[in-house]
């Protein structure tokens, strides 16, 4: 895996938010339960995960901007129904 590039998922194609919570959360579940866990295994399993958790965070930011984005530009159409003479008078 290439620091910086999507998580890809079994069939090549870029993995899901949801993809890459679930592989995050298994991690974290076995870096915690593991004690006898190879030290360098560990090392690369807090590697990817934070990897994913740069990719998650990522995600909800855009998400986050386009929830912004879209808000609004409705209430910029709410504003256009309110103008005084859009009744037809």
């Amino acid at each position: 895996m290439v620091q910086g590039q999507p998580m890809k998922d079994d069939s090549g194609s870029p993995a899901t938010f949801g993809q890459n919570l679930d592989e995050l959360e298994r991690i974290v579940r076995r870096l915690e339960t593991d004690t006898h866990l190879p030290l360098e295994e560990a090392l690369d399993l807090y590697e990817r995960g934070l990897h994913l958790s740069k990719q998650c965070r990522e995600r909800l930011t855009s998400a986050r901007q386009r929830l912004t984005e879209i808000d609004a530009s409705q209430e910029d159409a709410d504003n256009l129904d309110d103008e005084p003479g859009d009744d037809g008078s």
